[in-house]
This record gives structure tokens, C-alpha cells and sequence, in this order.
């Protein structure tokens, strides 16, 4: 089997991983048989294209039996919209959900009654074997089999599902800039760093170290011809190099592999020659990355290639540590623990070093069976917000089409897991749910022994929206104790920031509401203030303790003819100063607007894009630059760089551009030439793009050198 063809199975597999329920849909040429296992206690859900009578789960037209034919007492729900049938109640055993043609209301019918089995399994709540293991994955790959099918649409209808498819304020230590992190003194890694004598940046798969004073790359450092590294870091002489890579695992005559979790680690006492000094690594993609004082942990999402059980019977599921010090290693089944009511086929693996003494520490591992998802940290302990999906992967009929589409997925709630970390020491430590999903790593912070994490719930967007808005806090143990709900309905969170008892909320669809809620009392947040203006906040960062600097977009609302709601345009990026001093009435202080549509900064989407100094109080970014063309469809574009502002309480000022225009005949820029970081050392500034490395001088933002790579 080609490594292409391996990797297709291997993405097919990690979103087939995302089926938390099954989903079964009819067509009406087609008579479905579907067999699907799911564990005790858990819901089962049918989707229909056409919606179902609300007498049908009571009036016989829905039924069950057990496999002596006998009929059954279920709890048969439906959704609003009546298209979604939620079955639960089930003992162990094995069923047929029947559905006769009366149990849809008056139009389009189905031609004929339809009949569906049904397996439920006890649930595996602890792994002590091979066989816990591979019952828990075979749990999966049974429904994996379950025909998917819908009925045939009419061409409208086909083409439109083919269609689907912190606080860091300082910026630096002693006269060098630092990453900009969510939690001060908890390090996230970013791809270019600096000690305030050498520049280490990430250039495809070397490590670019370049002396900043004399401008000249000293070594193209490269981990292995297959590492493209995704995150940096110092500890002291250390330089910290993580990255995902692909290994192959051949059993003849089956050939397949699994991505990898690497963290390198090389003494740069001589920068000019790095020496390894140890390589770690754990089973699947590296997701995180996090360094509280001398203790690193890296975090990886695995999904093991359970599919291959239908072929290999002795299937190697565990999840695997490696080494250069030692052996690869297999977790014991003492360090595999199912994540209580998260039901799909991952590990979550976590893994903790002491990198002060990286010759000898130990590495400690541990590994949960479930999802993964957004990743907080907090002095002494992990949070991972898991959603929980109701709508799955779909498949056209054969009617129609025989390719998969991907659907998306209703979020109805996330749980949230604690893990306490000391030092190496990892341990699940509670467990709690929220209504909604969360945006982001921003979207979470711990408090005085609180977690206050903010929600979108619902669907902003089309004709069905219904969206609302929410902020929980939860205790040590991760239970409820108070919240703001139903903010902004209609609207969902662009950004969220937290500081000290505050809570900064932005809200988007059509204006940008930036609501100001006290959390000083736990049990009873309130809204303090909300002001709304044109545009949306993709990222906020404190200015001293009143102020808060948006970044984001402005927006233009318009009405088109024949359009029953209006149509929200982005124009041009937008800094806003948000001043809070009167926390009931926050106001817009000063705002800047930065080129037209199709202006872009990765700040946009990255936090440690943003460049700080606050010896000047400087807040940079990478930018390029499009502005409106001849005619409203095309836009033409400026040039690429980066800016400079200078923030302070009395407003939002531009203190360097370092934009290189573009050339005649440019249409767009060049991505290898365009900035990704800035830094500096001492009085000088320093732009990094994939290619080259620029120097400024920090007073004049005069340029002074380039180095290309």
C-alpha cells in the first residue's frame, strides 16, 4: 500500500473517529439493514431527510423488539424539527427499530416500512486487557460498518449537501522579546524565538539559529529529513524542539504507520554547534505543548488504526513512548483510563519531564481513552474542553453519488476534564459539562480556585438560527456554582478575555457587542456593561488593567434584493482601544482601520503572532495588504510586511511600517516572503519570514540588513 494511500485511511479514519452516536438517513430506492453497536446507557439516533409525526413515538408506528420478536419499552424522543429520533433505555442485547411509512407526516412518504438492527453492549468502564482494549475499539469499527444512506434529494437539494463539505504584558525578559502567552509563566513555544543573542526560527524542516548582532546564520539545524518541527522553546541552554512525523508499522502481509509525538532537546551553550542530548516521543499528532517552570508537558491525540481488526486479529492497540535513553515502550494498561462519558477512538496522551536535569529525567505518561479538544493551563493543572457531538459523518446514496461528505456537526454540550499536574505527577482529577462549545484556549481561565469558561450554543448563521451565549463558572471540583446565560442571542463569542475578577466577552453577527461581566462573586456573575459597534474582535489583549486592544475586522452590513436578511461583508482589519474604566459604560476609545477586504494578519487567529515591547509600548503583527479594486469583485493588492503601533491609555498610534509595497505586475504575495514573527534584541527589531530575516533599528524603524535563508 502507497504512504498516500495510508495517509488517506488514516484522515478517513481520524473523522470517522468523530462519531460519538451513529447516524442513519433512508433513501427511498434503498431498503436499509443497519447493524450498529452501541454501549449500555448510551442514546442512539436516527436522522431523517422528512420529518416524522410527533404522535409516532407513541401511537405504534415507531416500535422495537428484542431478537425473540418481543416488543420493548424504550424512550423515544424527537427534535424539534421532528427529523431526529433519540432512542434510549435499552438493556444489553440485540434489537429491530421498526418505522412504518405512517410515522411521516403528509408530503413526500417513504415506499415502504423500514427496519433497523441494534446491538447494545455492555459499556467497558475500565481497560486491565487486550481483550478490555480491543472490545472498546471493536465497539467503533462495528459501527463504522452501518450503511449510511439518505433519500435521493432533488438536484437543488443535491447540490446544496454536495457543497457542505494571559497575560504576558511585559513582552520580554531582560531586553529581549518573549512569546506572548495566555498564562503568565506558562510557556506555549512558538516558531521563532530568540535568547537575546541568537534568532531560532523554523524554516520547513531546519531550525535556522542566526547570530542578531552580526545577522549571519551560524546552523541549519535539521532533527531528521522527515521532522518539520511546529514548536520551540529555552530552557536555559537548552533549545526544545517539538514536532509530529510518520512512522511505519509493517505486519506482513498488512502495511500501515502512525504519527508520532517527537520533543528533541539540544545543549546550545555553542549555538554554533547544537548537541542532542535526548529525543522523546509518544504515539499521535502533537496538539500541545506546555512548560511550567522546569517541567515540560507535551500533549498528543492519537487514533489507532482499530479499522485493521477486521483483517489482523492480534491488532497492537496500545499506545507507545520512545526514547533514544531507553526502549520503545508500550503503556502498561495501568496508565490507560477511560475518560468518563466521552465515547470515542482516541488517547488523549499526556506526557511530563523534568527539563533541568533532560540526560536523566524520567518521563511519566499517561493516556485516556476519549476526546480531545481545546487546551488550558493554569499553574497546576490541565483542562481539555471536549465537545459532544450530535450529527455524524454521512454518506450520499448510491442514487446520487457514491462519495462521502462530511456534515456539520451540531455541538449540544462540552465536558470538561481536569488534570491536576505536579511537577511530573499527572492525575484526572474532575470532570463537569457546560452547555455549548468553546472557541478557543481564551474561552477558559482558572481563577482563585474557579474555572470560568465561556460558551456559544446553537447555530448562528442560515435560516434556523438559534443561537445563544453563556459564561459558567465552576468550582474546584468542577461542578456549577454560577452563570450568565442566554448573552447576545442569535450571535456567537469571536473572542474572550479574562482579568483578574472581569470577564470580556465579544459577540458577533451583524455589530460587535463587547460585553463586561463581574465574576467577583462566583455564585452570581452579572453584566455590567455592553457596547456595540461596527466590525468584530478576532483576539483582545489587556493594556494595563482598563484598556483592552481588539483586533479584528470592520464590517459593512448590506441588503440584496431578493435577500431577507442582510449580508455581513468584512472590509478592512481593525484595531480597537477599548476603554473599561467605567465598567457599566465601556467605550470604543480610539480605532484604526488597516487597508480593505482581503487585509489579513496571523494575529488574526494566533495569539503569539503579536509582537510586544513594552518598553515603548509597542503591539506589532505581520500584515498584507489588499484594498478595493476597479470594481467591487477584485481587489488589489498592496504589499506584505509588518506594522508597529504604539498603544497606550490615550490611544492607538502607528509608529513603523515595515511593509515592502508590492512590485509592478504583483497580484498577491509571495507566502515564503511573507512575515511570520517579530522579535528584538536590545534597540533592534527584527522581521522573520520563511526565506529571510530583516533587521531594524527599534527607534527609526529604519531597515539595516537582511539575511536570506
Amino acid at each position: 500500500m502507497s504512504k498516500s494511500k495510508r495517509y488517506c485511511l488514516g484522515m478517513i479514519a481520524t473523522l470517522v473517529s468523530l462519531v460519538v452516536f451513529s447516524y442513519i438517513l433512508f433513501d427511498k430506492k434503498i431498503e436499509a439493514h443497519a447493524s450498529t453497536i452501541v454501549q449500555a446507557g448510551e442514546p442512539y439516533f436516527i436522522s431523517f431527510n422528512q420529518a416524522l409525526t410527533v404522535e409516532s413515538v407513541t401511537d405504534g408506528n415507531i416500535s422495537i423488539v428484542d431478537q425473540q420478536g418481543k416488543a420493548v419499552k424504550a424512550t423515544l424522543q424527537l427534535d424539534a424539527a421532528a427529523k431526529v429520533l433519540s432512542i434510549e433505555g435499552l438493556a444489553v442485547g440485540n434489537y429491530t427499530i421498526h418505522v412504518k411509512k405512517a410515522a411521516f407526516k403528509s408530503g413526500k412518504a417513504l415506499q415502504k416500512d423500514n427496519q433497523f438492527d441494534l446491538q447494545v453492549v455492555n459499556k467497558i468502564t475500565k481497560i486491565t486487557s487486550q481483550q478490555d482494549l480491543k472490545a472498546y475499539f471493536t465497539t467503533f469499527l462495528m459501527a463504522d460498518k452501518s450503511p449510511v444512506i439518505m433519500e435521493a434529494e432533488s438536484k437543488e437539494e443535491s447540490k446544496m449537501l454536495s457543497d457542505v463539505a494571559m497575560d504576558s504584558a511585559s513582552g520580554g525578559g531582560a531586553g529581549y522579546s518573549t512569546t506572548n502567552n495566555q498564562v503568565e509563566g506558562i510557556e506555549e513555544g512558538d516558531i521563532a524565538i530568540t535568547d537575546g543573542q541568537y534568532i531560532y526560527s523554523i524554516v520547513d524542516n531546519r531550525i535556522m539559529i542566526t547570530d542578531a548582532k552580526n545577522m549571519k546564520v551560524v546552523k541549519k539545524l535539521v532533527v531528521s529529513k522527515d521532522a518539520y518541527p511546529s514548536h520551540l522553546m529555552l530552557h536555559e541552554n537548552t533549545l526544545i524542539v517539538a514536532y509530529s512525523t510518520y512512522i511505519e508499522t509493517s505486519k506482513e502481509p498488512y502495511y500501515d504507520g502512525k504519527s508520532v509525538a517527537k520533543v528533541a532537546f539540544y545543549d546550545v551553550k555553542d549555538a554554533n554547534n547544537p548537541k542532542l542530548i535526548r529525543e522523546i516521543g509518544q504515539d499521535g499528532y502533537l496538539t500541545n505543548l506546555r512548560k511550567a517552570g522546569n517541567y515540560l508537558y507535551v500533549v498528543s491525540n492519537q487514533t489507532p488504526n482499530y479499522w485493521m481488526l477486521r483483517e489482523v486479529e492480534d491488532m497492537d492497540l496500545l499506545p507507545y513512548t520512545y526514547d533514544t535513553s531507553g526502549v520503545d515502550q508500550a503503556l502498561p494498561f495501568g496508565k490507560i483510563r477511560i475518560l468518563p462519558e466521552s465515547n470515542t477512538p482516541n488517547y488523549l496522551i499526556v506526557s511530563a519531564i523534568d527539563v533541568s536535569n533532560i540526560a536523566s529525567a524520567k518521563l511519566n505518561t499517561e493516556s485516556y481513552l476519549g476526546n480531545s479538544g481545546q487546551l488550558y493551563m493554569s499553574q497546576n493543572a490541565i483542562y481539555m474542553a471536549s465537545m459532544n457531538y450530535s450529527h455524524m459523518l454521512m454518506m450520499r446514496s448510491e442514487v446520487e453519488a457514491t462519495s462521502e461528505v462530511s456534515m456539520p456537526a451540531e455541538v449540544n454540550e462540552t465536558t470538561i476534564y481536569k488534570i491536576a499536574v505536579d511537577k511530573t505527577s499527572i492525575r484526572m482529577a474532575a470532570q463537569g459539562k457546560v452547555k455549548g462549545s468553546v472557541l478557543n484556549q481564551f474561552s477558559m481561565d482558572e481563577h482563585n480556585g474557579y474555572i470560568r469558561i465561556a460558551t456559544t450554543e446553537g447555530n448562528a448563521w442560515g435560516s434556523e438560527a438559534n443561537s445563544k451565549n453563556h459564561l459558567f463558572i465552576l468550582d474546584n471540583a468542577l461542578k456549577q456554582v454560577g452563570s450568565v446565560n442566554d448573552l447576545a442571542q442569535g450571535e456567537r463569542i469571536y473572542s474572550a478575555r479574562f482579568m483578574g475578577e472581569k470577564a470580556y466577552i465579544v459577540t458577533f453577527k451583524e455589530t460587535d457587542p463587547l460585553f463586561v461581566i463581574d465574576t467577583k462573586n462566583p455564585q452570581a456573575p452579572k453584566v455590567l456593561g455592553e457596547l456595540k459597534i461596527p466590525g468584530f474582535s478576532n483576539y483582545l489583549h489587556p493594556i494595563g488593567e482598563n484598556h483592552l486592544l481588539g483586533i479584528g475586522y470592520d464590517t459593512e452590513v448590506k441588503m440584496e434584493s431578493g435577500s431577507k436578511e442582510p449580508i455581513v461583508l468584512t472590509k478592512g482589519m481593525k484595531l480597537s482601544l477599548f476603554n473599561v474604566t467605567d465598567l457599566a459604560n465601556p467605550i470604543e476609545q480610539d480605532a484604526v482601520i488597516i487597508g480593505g477586504r482581503g487585509t489579513y494578519s496571523e494575529v488574526q487567529n494566533d495569539h503569539k503572532a503579536l509582537f510586544r515591547d513594552a518598553r515603548n509600548n509597542y503591539y506589532g503583527f505581520p500584515i498584507t495588504i489588499y484594498e478595493p479594486g476597479e470594481d467591487e469583485d477584485r481587489l488589489t493588492y498592496k504589499g506584505t510586511g509588518a506594522q508597529i503601533y504604539k498603544v497606550t491609555t490615550a490611544g492607538i498610534e502607528l509608529a513603523g511600517d515595515l511593509t515592502e509595497p508590492a512590485r509592478p505586475g504583483e497580484q498577491y504575495e509571495d507566502s515564503y516572503n511573507v512575515v511570520q514573527r517579530i522579535l528584538y534584541t536590545g534597540d533592534n527589531l527584527y522581521t522573520v519570514s520563511r526565506t529571510k530575516i530583516t533587521s531594524y533599528q527599534m527607534s527609526t524603524f529604519k531597515k539595516q540588513q537582511m539575511i536570506g535563508f
